[in-house]
């Protein structure tokens, strides 16, 4: 890991925090594993930060999860969910860099991205457990090869979401989103207003996102009411010019560990959404859904006209930018 002192091309404040603080070290060590699903880094990774922590269990597909009662001894109403796969190209570990308050990967670093998505959300899920804030924590495997992970739980095993009226997923790019569509709506905007409020403060402020795309939480919004994906801070998703805003994730932190679940309402019925064709079962499918109106399939064709920018959301998210879309039009025209 090398550092800098400033990012000079990123957005923001130049901001450190204290290197010393072992859990923002602890944060930094993270993002040095490269996780395609099934790698051996991923299993190391693993081994490290999730199977080291009491009580932490696994299922058939690979997927850790842990129960942190409330109080007063009852289960707590709130999945809190990321992944740990990444998009990397191959395993290993990779040279990373921090400075003037952002992670990123080292200029010379043989790497295809810096993995915040969704190493910030374990890490999240990780200190929040630590700190015994109440929750169902699953750490999904294999969410970027089409949540797999989270679909067999949908599935096979949905007992698990047993009494669970939130599901909070840590795996969203910017700063400020709650989403409220996954595709289809999967939150209502009553529930994703109040927790816009509970995480907001008077220097930042989150609000509602109708753009979501894929994250585990979709594969789940049939079995729970209301289902959500937070912004985690970080940038260019699935590039090598990736990065991470730690102070904002230092921040969220907090915020997350001062949740109050008695004041989130429950307003959507799950298996509710309001695409014009077809339930939310047609998203919830492991990535490989078949949207139908009137039993008759979608083309992709038609959706991109219909839904344009959904579309382009999609293509960012996977790191496509507008020069390399361009260049893709000349090539076939």
């Amino acid at each position: 890991m090398t550092r800098k002192t400033n990012v000079s091309a990123m957005p923001g404040k130049v901001r450190e925090l204290n290197l010393s603080n072992p859990i923002i070290n602890e944060l930094l060590q993270m993002h040095t594993y490269c996780r395609p699903a099934g790698s051996e880094t991923e299993a190391l990774f693993v081994k490290r930060y999730l199977d080291s922590i009491p009580d932490m269990r696994s299922d058939a597909k690979g997927n850790r999860y842990i129960n942190i009662p409330n109080r007063d001894g009852s289960l707590s109403r709130i999945l809190w969910s990321s992944h740990t796969d990444t998009v990397h190209a191959k395993g290993g570990r990779q040279r990373i860099t921090y400075g003037g308050g952002m992670l990123s990967l080292s200029p010379n670093a043989d790497s295809s991205c810096l993995g915040a998505d969704c190493t910030a959300g374990v890490w999240l899920m990780r200190q929040m457990i630590l700190r015994e804030v109440p929750g169902l924590y699953i750490f999904h495997a294999a969410e970027e090869i089409g949540g797999i992970g989270s679909h067999h739980i949908a599935i096979e095993t949905p007992e698990l979401l047993d009494g669970i009226d939130y599901a909070i997923a840590l795996d969203r790019r910017g700063t400020t989103s709650v989403i409220t569509h996954q595709g289809a709506r999967c939150a209502s905007d009553a529930f994703g207003r109040a927790l816009a409020d509970q995480l907001s403060t008077k220097g930042h402020t989150f609000q509602l996102d109708s753009g979501g795309t894929f994250t585990d939480t979709a594969n789940y919004t049939d079995i729970v009411p209301e289902c959500t994906n937070l912004s985690v801070g970080y940038h260019n998703a699935h590039t090598a010019n990736e990065y991470l805003d730690v102070p904002f994730l230092a921040h969220l932190l907090e915020r997350l560990c001062q949740i109050d679940p008695v004041t989130l309402p429950v307003v959507r019925k799950a298996g509710d959404s309001d695409f014009p064709w077809g339930n939310s079962a047609s998203w919830r499918s492991g990535g490989t859904a078949s949207y139908a109106s009137s039993g008759k399939p979608r083309h992709l064709e038609d959706l991109v006209y219909d839904y344009p920018k959904a579309a382009a959301q999609l293509l960012e998210d996977l790191g496509i930018t507008a020069d390399d879309f361009e260049q893709y039009l000349y090539s076939v025209h």
